[in-house]
C-alpha cells in the first residue's frame, strides 16, 4: 500500500523530467535510479549534518529528522517498487536477514 502510494506521487516520465521524453525502458530505469540514488544521498547529508552538529553541542533537531525520516522511507520504497520488490518482498527479505 505503501509503495502504491509513493509509486503515485513520484512518477518517473516526460511530464516531470522532460529529458525523459522518446527514452526507451532501460534509459528510464537508470534515470530513476541515479534520481532516487541522489534523493537518498540528500536526506541522508540531513541527517548526517544534524549528528555532525549534535557532536559540537548543538540540539538535536529531531522534528526536522521526522521528516527525513519520512523522506528515507520515501526513497527506499520509491527504489524497491523500481526492482520489482513489493512490500510482502521486503517483509521477507527483513525476516530472511533477521531468520525470524
Amino acid at each position: 500500500m505503501m509503495i502504491a502510494l509513493i509509486r503515485k506521487h513520484f512518477v518517473f516520465d516526460e511530464t516531470n523530467y522532460p529529458e525523459l521524453a522518446g527514452r526507451g525502458e532501460g534509459e528510464r530505469l537508470a534515470f530513476a535510479l541515479r534520481h532516487v540514488a541522489i534523493h537518498c544521498a540528500k536526506t541522508t547529508g540531513k541527517i548526517a549534518t544534524v549528528s555532525e552538529a549534535a557532536d559540537h553541542g548543538e540540539v538535536v533537531d529531531t522534528e526536522g529528522l521526522k521528516l527525513d525520516c519520512a523522506k528515507a522511507l520515501i526513497n527506499t520504497l520509491r527504489l524497491a517498487d523500481l526492482v520489482g520488490l513489493s512490500g510482502k518482498d521486503l517483509e521477507g527479505i527483513l525476516r530472511d536477514i533477521y531468520q525470524e
